[in-house]
Order: structure tokens, then sequence, then C-alpha cells
């Protein structure tokens, strides 16, 4: 499933594509399929129903993390482990798992601490950006469970 997001909710977008939701920003006048794609938009801005004419998920929580809680459940979604971290936060692709031998072949400014302590990479081939778990990773996790979106006692 794709969404699209209203730009008042603009900074849930990063949290999503953490989650690994397919989402995009969706900007007046964009092209937008009504086959596969929801328009998700908060009830205290509306999108008028002429500039956007597919399904939408209304969403009217008041905080950040009630408002990605919300999006969860209306989504009928549920985010799992193994899909955190998937695709690019800049641009939504998909991303694309290396081993340290081949993040070191597509991104030769590696430092040197990192190749020598991560196992797992990932690389973004329409950005050119490479992603490794450094601590943000794990306190982005920890807020994520902090906010009761994931739980897993062994993160």
């Amino acid at each position: 499933m794709r969404f699209r997001i209203a730009p008042h909710l603009a900074f849930l977008v990063q949290w999503c594509r953490i989650l690994g939701y397919d989402i995009r920003l969706w900007e007046k006048n964009s092209l937008l399929s009504p086959e596969g794609e929801t328009l998700v938009q908060w009830d205290r801005y509306p999108i008028p129903s002429e500039e956007a004419r597919i399904p939408r998920l209304t969403l009217s929580a008041s905080s950040r993390e009630a408002l990605l809680r919300e999006f969860i459940e209306s989504s009928g979604t549920r985010p799992v482990l193994s899909g955190l971290f998937k695709r690019c936060l800049r641009c939504n692709s998909p991303l694309v798992p290396l081993a340290p031998d081949e993040a070191l072949q597509k991104w030769p400014a590696l430092p040197p601490f990192v190749y020598q302590t991560q196992r797992y990479f990932n690389w973004c081939e329409y950005c050119r950006q490479l992603f490794w778990a450094g601590t943000h990773v794990r306190n982005m996790i920890r807020t994520l469970q902090d906010w009761g979106i994931i739980i897993d006692p062994d993160l």
C-alpha cells in the first residue's frame, strides 16, 4: 500500500519511512493514482475533494506520536521489526542491503571505524547514499518504543 501525506503532516514522513511505509509528500497539482494510493490528511486542515480524488485517511490526534499511532491503526497495517529501516529517509526508495566490502566499494569515503565495526549496510541507488545502524538507529527505536509504536523488549 502506498500513501501520500498532506504537507501539514510532513513531520510524519520520516517516521513512516523508518517504519517501512511507502509514503511520499503530496503536493498540490501533483497527479495521484486512485489505485493503490491513499491520501493521509489531518482533520484540522482537510484537502478539498476536487484537489485530490483518491481514498483518504483522515487523522485527528494532536501530538506527533498519537498521530503516528493513529495512522498505523487507521491504515490497517502494523509495522514489523524486520521492516524497519528498509526505505531511504530522503527519497523513499527501497534500500539495498550490502556487505561491508560492497559498502566500501560503493562509498569509498566510509570511515574506517564504521567499516570495522558494522556488519550491515543499506544503499540507496537513487540518492547514492549509504546507511548503517549507528547510535541514531538505536535512539529512533527507543523513541518508537516510548511512543508505543513498536513493542519488543529485546531491542
